[in-house]
């Protein structure tokens, strides 16, 4: 191919430009598929709402899958030519160097197809000589590597665009691309996926446009970055049906339907006829959800289930694990966090490695002064769950690990039995905040932990295991101060409930 030839091949599917915020990026599909408000946010929303908030966990999974996978490559494919370039345009132009010259293998090569919108990373592309292309008398075929044990519905459409890509600049569309995941390599048929893949573009493309607005997920994750905090307002601000637990789309779609776009009309509205649109127990939770934020208070469901029961130690714990990055690390348990209401003070317990997980269980174990006379409170089952599996897997500390098991108690459990709350869910982070609870971050979540505690066994920079002490102690707190607001607490009995 002549520099001439190769220029207007750029020019072609370049038309004159670089991707614009008119055009899809393949790896927009996840959002496409799971949080379509984010996208409408990007085309429709104040630009001044936007805030960025930094994703430390999902940076750090992406440097370390590029690594891996970068090598994996070189191993398998040792003439393999890594695309690069000052600037996307160069990238571009490059990669359809490289595909002209015949390279074996290109990776980190760039597919554009502007004109149609489209755009995105091929992670390798390999040749073949079973079919012509307009390149010669050999074409490419598409490799992605994905961090997953199995083939998501948004991988598979991912990997089918940019085949369709290269089809259109190459001339020739493989029926087939591979994708890499953690433990296997599987096909993704571009056949199969053709017509759904022309459905989600249309649908992105009426997002665009103007002609569709998708809803949002519930708060406090009601979109994402850098539209979280927006979408979260939003929802709030107008009272939206998605403040309500236990209802999926179509629920709250039968409700519009008949007239109650909001919890303030669920309020007003008789249970009787809530219960002639959902089913139970969806009407009735539903219906006396909306009553507890028109209240601003929480509502009795049950009695019985709370308060939890109170001893001579009460103990409010949360752990923190890391997760595996590559095939050759292990998921382990780093932090046990304890927040000691009699003293009134955090206490921690630190593993830097898997082999000092079990160590920190039984510092967990030798705090407890008096088993009889302790509970133990977390919030959700993950806790009571990871001790058993580390029962079945220690045998010698069995025993310890059972005891602890034995005296734990789940507040989220008691919670939801006992009340409904002015909330979107019975998740901590939820929960707490509705009764006024802050953790005292915003850079530092669940996720953001694993980053910092990582960086700091290899920098030994205390500050950023700091960081993960303060994140852990707060969501001990927050479990005692939901706790403690909900016992003071002014609650309406349903029993009592009068219609608004």
């Amino acid at each position: 191919m002549t520099d001439l030839e190769l220029q207007t091949l750029l020019d072609t599917f370049s038309a004159n430009r670089t991707p614009g915020k008119e055009d899809f990026n393949a790896s927009k599909m996840f959002s496409l598929l799971e949080d379509p408000f984010s996208i409408w946010c990007s085309f429709h929303a104040p630009a001044e709402e936007a805030v960025y908030e930094s994703n430390r966990y999902e940076n750090l999974k992406i440097r370390t899958d590029r690594n891996t996978r970068d090598e994996w490559i070189k191993q398998e494919f040792p003439e393999v030519f890594f695309v690069s370039g000052a600037d996307e345009t160069e990238r571009f132009k490059n990669t359809l160097a490289a595909m002209a010259r015949g390279e074996s293998a290109i990776a980190n090569a760039l597919l554009w197809n502007l004109p149609q919108n489209v755009y995105g990373g091929a992670n390798l592309l390999v040749k073949s000589d079973q079919a012509p292309s307009r390149f010669g008398n050999y074409h490419y075929h598409l490799f992605q590597f994905k961090r997953a044990h199995d083939l998501k519905e948004h991988y598979a459409l991912q990997v089918s665009l940019l085949n369709h890509i290269l089809g259109a600049i190459q001339q020739y569309t493989p029926s087939d691309t591979r994708v890499f995941l953690k433990n296997k390599q599987v096909g993704v048929s571009y056949r199969d996926h053709q017509e759904r893949l022309e459905r989600e573009l249309a649908f992105w493309r009426k997002i665009r446009d103007g002609e569709a607005k998708p809803e949002a997920h519930k708060p406090p994750k009601a979109a994402s970055s850098p539209w979280r905090v927006f979408a979260n307002k939003m929802v709030a601000q107008t009272k939206d049906l998605l403040m309500l637990p236990g209802l999926n789309t179509e629920m709250r779609q039968c409700l519009k339907i008949n007239g109650i776009y909001n919890t303030d009309d669920l309020a007003h509205a008789d249970l009787e006829k809530i219960q002639t649109i959902l089913e139970e127990p969806h009407a009735t939770d539903s219906y006396y959800n909306a009553l507890a934020y028109f209240h601003k208070k929480p509502i009795l469901r049950e009695a019985g289930h709370f308060p939890p029961p109170v001893k001579k130690y009460n103990l409010y714990f949360d752990f923190e694990a890391t997760e595996t990055f590559t095939k050759d690390n292990v998921s382990f348990v780093y932090l046990i966090g304890i927040w000691d209401k009699e003293k009134n003070k955090y206490v921690s317990f630190v593993a830097k490695s898997p082999e000092e997980e079990i160590k920190i269980f039984e510092d967990f174990y030798n705090y407890i002064q008096d088993f009889s006379q302790t509970a133990l409170y977390h919030w959700t089952e993950y806790e009571v769950r990871k001790m058993k599996k580390l029962a079945a897997q220690h045998p010698a500390h069995a025993a310890h690990l059972q005891a602890l098991c034995a005296i734990c108690y789940d507040l989220k459990v008691s919670v939801n039995k006992a009340f409904y709350l002015p909330a979107p869910s019975f998740s901590l982070k939820a929960a707490a905040p509705a009764f006024g609870f802050q953790w005292r971050q915003d850079d530092c979540g669940a996720m953001d932990s694993m980053v910092y505690f990582t960086s700091w066994l290899k920098t030994g920079n205390d500050e950023l295991l700091n960081k993960v002490l303060m994140y852990n102690e707060d969501d001990c707190k927050a479990m005692l101060y939901l706790q403690e607001k909900l016992e003071m607490a002014e609650i309406l009995d349903i029993k009592n409930e009068k219609r608004i």
